[in-house]
């Protein structure tokens, strides 16, 4: 039986499970501060010989905790994957050693050591580490190093503290060191519960991150944007959408009389100046479909979406110019394309069945285009609009544009059309071509007026 299909939506666990090995890296380097903190109390207990216990005991600690960060700091450093996956329990564990000893070492155990019970020294190495190990996002290791003080705190006051050896501070003494141990518990539960929603959220950033990263190959940044944060086929909506539809006209042609490895070559040539010349203006190849691409519009209002696709189609038109110039020279047959522009509400978004996903849009847009760019083949024609993409214009419309309607065809679902003039392009002599008739009077010089 194949796996189940893992959707865009459920790769939250994937991150969050990858999380901590990317946080692990350098961890170690970085916790040397903390613990050289730790490590230099313990001088100062050793040449002092603070709290209790023979000054050599200090030493013996002070030593085992040294050669423990060195050890951490180098196993940090080592290649073998097992070294480095213990490494973090075998360093919480060391931290929790250590910060027992000190809660131990200062334990009140004669009526003159009741300052002891409070002091800043003996806390210090619990709340550091503690937070130092949260900061590896690892709930359960936290929660494990707070369960190891915890308990060896309890320990070594049921073991050491005696409150008839204190006196009349005895009673007071034991109640100072149980709200300690109880406000160490309060904030072990606080730190746990903040590391587990700091992993959470920043496994859910780290996945955005990546997927915009992807999707940014593909999509423009808002588009890619909206897509992270909707959550995949949530994103799946009703918008506004002004479509580029690009054929490659003649590739057919070019396969039977040229050798495959040069008609794949130009087939990529033509794709690659049509992604240059879309991305370039805000827009998104959607897909390839043979010798022809399909492109979106999708950012900004509807007169902004045709503007962009109108400039990529010239920029397009443009380059295909100077190309066809420098196939000419070179003894190479030259590139014609056939544009087809239509813009109108769609379904656009991440459509994913669970074995694929694909950001695409769907409607009758999309139809129309096809039939569009099939009225552009039959009338012989460059650069076809519909009324629709004009009507964003207004009475802005570039003068260049010099759109001309073209007879109404048989199909009366399909919107009125008109032949545009683009940029500065030269269309490839072809034997018996009609080209883009000139001016006349059907020219609409008001696409504000289109119907």
């Amino acid at each position: 039986m194949p796996p189940p299909p893992i959707s865009l939506a459920d790769t939250a666990g994937l991150f969050s499970a990858e999380l901590p090995a990317r946080i692990e890296q350098g961890f170690e380097r970085r916790a040397l501060a903390p613990r050289i903190g730790v490590v230099l109390i313990l001088l100062l207990g050793a040449l002092a010989d603070y709290g209790h216990g023979e000054r050599t005991g200090h030493w013996v600690v002070l030593g085992a905790y040294g050669l423990v960060t060195l050890l951490a700091a180098a196993g940090a450093r080592a290649r073998s994957e097992r070294v480095r996956s213990w490494l973090p329990l075998a360093a919480t564990c060391a931290d929790a050693a250590i910060a027992v000893y000190v809660v131990a070492d200062h334990v009140p155990r004669y009526s003159g050591e009741a300052h002891l019970a409070t002091d800043a020294v003996s806390l210090l190495p619990a709340y550091l580490f503690l937070l130092q190990t949260g900061m590896r996002l690892r709930p359960r290791l936290a929660a494990l190093f707070a369960a190891l003080v915890a308990a060896g705190w309890a320990t070594a006051l049921a073991l050491l503290l005696d409150p008839a050896r204190l006196g009349p501070d005895g009673a007071h003494v034991l109640v100072r060191q149980g709200m300690g141990l109880a406000a160490f518990a309060v904030a072990s539960g606080f730190v746990v519960s903040t590391t587990a929603w700091m992993r959470a959220a920043a496994a859910a950033a780290l996945r955005a991150g990546e997927e915009r990263l992807m999707l940014s190959r593909f999509l423009p940044d808002g588009v890619a944007t909206e897509v992270v944060r909707t959550g995949g086929t949530a994103s799946v909506a009703e918008r506004h959408a002004t479509l580029l539809s690009v054929d490659l006209r003649g590739s057919s042609a070019l396969a039977r009389a040229y050798p495959p490895a040069l008609s794949i070559a130009w087939l990529l040539e033509f794709r690659r100046l049509v992604h240059d010349a879309v991305t370039t203006h805000g827009g998104v190849v959607d897909k390839y479909v043979g010798d022809g691409v399909l492109a979106l519009f999708l950012d900004g209002d509807a007169g902004e979406q045709a503007g962009r696709a109108l400039a990529a189609a010239e920029a397009m038109l443009d380059t295909l110019t100077a190309l066809n110039r420098e196939r000419s020279r070179a003894g190479r047959p030259t590139l014609r394309v056939i544009a087809a522009l239509h813009c109108g509400p769609v379904l656009a978004g991440v459509f994913d069945d669970g074995r694929r996903a694909e950001f695409t849009v769907l409607g009758t847009v999309m139809n129309d285009l096809s039939r569009i760019e099939r009225r552009a083949k039959e009338e012989d024609l460059d650069v076809v609009a519909s009324a629709d993409v004009l009507r964003r214009f207004g009475a802005d419309a570039p003068e260049r544009l010099a759109p001309r309607s073209l007879p109404p065809s048989g199909e009366t679902t399909l919107p009125r059309l008109f032949a545009l003039r683009l940029g500065a392009a030269e269309r490839p002599a072809e034997k018996g071509g009609r080209g883009l008739p000139s001016a006349s009077p059907s020219i609409v010089t008001d696409p504000g007026s289109v119907p």
